[in-house]
């Protein structure tokens, strides 16, 4: 249902309709136009709700299954009729989705034996995809062009001027292939293994080194892309994010001077810029990235709900935690929040968690401190990140981290001697390599709690080599993945520390976040600077 949404809302988007071309492949009057007006609208979001507005379907739930496949069917094909052609699109993107188009059109008039106009259409369009560097869809239009000056023209000239501009396109597109598949395979083993970061560079380093004599030889746009990133894993890979920038910028620069824009470029190193500053700490530096990021992309986009991860992050981590409610707000009153992947959801669902143990630790002042106690459930919130809660040696480690802040702000001295024994056997068999060392150690600190039941004076004591131990280990962050670390431990520690002198916090929680923006806008708007 979600997807059959999602193509509407699409469809509402683009001139598509206001042209009355919609009106002429979907009869209103018809039960597929009945059915896009009621989801278009939003007067049903589930196939039962579909079915009461269909009296005429007789209750039957496979014949609402049968007209969203066929409505799908028709809107996929209605998709090719668009015109992509408009400010709003990023010129090289919009350009792709042209070409393609009129390569198919002029197919279809080869294929009927319309070659005249087919073949002008070819020749056309092949000045278009050498502009944009197209290069596989210029190899497949030079084939038709080569096939036909030899086959039917018998043109000895053409063709042979046909088959040299072909072959120097053939080994660009290598040199392509070779970029792309390199960086392909180091992102499987960057990703997905969560591999070390050193090991991850010197495979990184070595993939480079094969591509190097490429990039001076030849200028085309996807050996030059894939270089860059693959130069960025490097940079990244050594906690060197001053010359991770440095390339972002290089390559923003790069594809700055050629002919065309490219959103995908701006957008894929600006992201990159925004996790050194991430990194690094650096909140105002990064925020003019962030807007400038946003405002290319669409809020019902995958791009710009990670986006909104990063952002919060950084604002996590440079201690910006009014601005980290406001963009918690923001996803959540997103229309399209709901739909995301399980991943996204439950990402906010930890960060929701965070920010109501601040509320709770004293660190949200003034008006945000007397919030209310009453919505958020501990053992509610555990339950609604089992996604996350496999992820044994990732964000799964946030997860019991903030179940154990929460018993220590409340005080619960039963509750957290409980969790104990499951935290150390916890340690001893997940956290137990280099990249998980900060965690580990952050954990046995927090143990300390009821261990020495609540003294600070004799925490600190114990704590301190290990807390000396998290300040100058701060870097180390960048070998593991980020999200772990929702709050710098080192600030995270402080912030227990304190909780455990002042009085316990009562209730379960303040009330949503998502509300506090409608009662202190200024408060807000200050924070975010907006």
């Amino acid at each position: 249902m979600n997807d059959l949404a999602d193509l509407i809302d699409f469809i509402q988007k683009t001139k598509f309709k206001s042209n009355t071309l919609l009106e002429t492949l979907i009869k209103p009057s018809s039960q597929m136009g009945r059915m896009f007006d009621a989801i278009a609208r939003g007067q049903a979001q589930t196939d039962q709700q579909l079915l009461a507005l269909f009296p005429d379907l007789e209750g039957d739930i496979s014949k609402i299954t049968t007209l969203k496949t066929r409505l799908k069917n028709r809107l996929c094909d209605a998709v090719f009729l668009l015109d992509f052609r408009e400010e709003s699109h990023p010129d090289r993107q919009a350009a792709f989705v042209e070409c393609v188009k009129k390569w198919s059109a002029a197919m279809i008039l080869i294929t009927k034996n319309i070659r005249s106009i087919g073949v002008k259409q070819l020749e056309n369009l092949l000045r278009h995809t050498l502009e944009f560097e197209f290069t596989e869809l210029s190899m497949n239009v030079l084939r038709t062009l080569e096939l036909y000056y030899g086959t039917i023209e018998g043109d000895q000239r053409k063709y042979s001027e046909l088959e040299v501009h072909l072959l120097e396109l053939e080994d660009i597109w290598l040199a392509e292939r070779e970029t792309e598949r390199l960086y392909s395979n180091l992102m499987i083993h960057y990703v997905n293994s969560r591999a070390d970061k050193h090991l991850a560079a010197q495979k990184a380093e070595e993939y480079f080194t094969r591509i190097e004599p490429n990039l001076k030889k030849y200028e085309a746009f996807k050996i030059h892309f894939f270089s860059y990133l693959i130069q960025t894993i490097i940079y990244d890979s050594r906690s060197d994010y001053a010359g991770m920038e440095k390339v972002c910028k290089e390559a923003i620069a790069f594809f700055g001077r050629k002919k065309y824009r490219s959103g995908m470029v701006l957008q894929t190193f600006y992201y990159h810029i925004i996790t050194c500053c991430l990194y690094t700490r650096q909140f105002e530096k990064g925020r003019p990235y962030v807007q400038a990021l946003e405002e290319m992309l669409e809020e019902n986009s995958f791009n710009w709900f990670k986006l909104q991860e990063l952002y919060v992050m950084m604002a996590m981590h440079t201690e910006n935690y009014l601005v980290a409610a406001e963009t918690l707000a923001k996803v959540q009153s997103n229309p399209y929040f709901q739909s995301q992947p399980a991943h996204i959801t439950e990402f906010w669902k930890v960060i929701d968690a965070y920010i109501y143990y601040l509320v709770l630790a004293g660190e949200f002042k003034g008006a945000l401190a007397g919030e209310g106690q009453a919505n958020f459930k501990i053992s509610r919130f555990l339950n609604e990140v089992p996604l996350l809660s496999k992820d044994k040696r990732g964000m799964n480690i946030s997860v019991l981290i903030i179940q154990f802040l929460f018993y220590i702000v409340q005080q619960r001295q039963d509750e957290c001697e409980n969790r104990v024994d499951a935290l150390k056997k916890y340690c001893t068999r997940y956290l137990n390599d280099e990249t998980t060392l900060r965690s580990r150690n952050f954990i046995k600190m927090l143990l300390q709690v009821p261990a020495n039941a609540f003294d600070q004076n004799i925490i600190r004591q114990k704590t301190s080599g290990a807390f000396k131990w998290l300040v100058e280990s701060a870097s180390d962050t960048a070998n593991q993945h980020r999200e772990i670390e929702i709050i710098p431990y080192e600030t995270l520690w402080l912030i227990a520390l304190r909780s455990v002198d002042q009085p316990p916090a009562t209730g379960s929680t303040s009330k949503s976040i998502t509300t506090l923006p409608k009662k202190l806008p200024g408060l807000y708007a200050s924070a975010a600077g907006v």
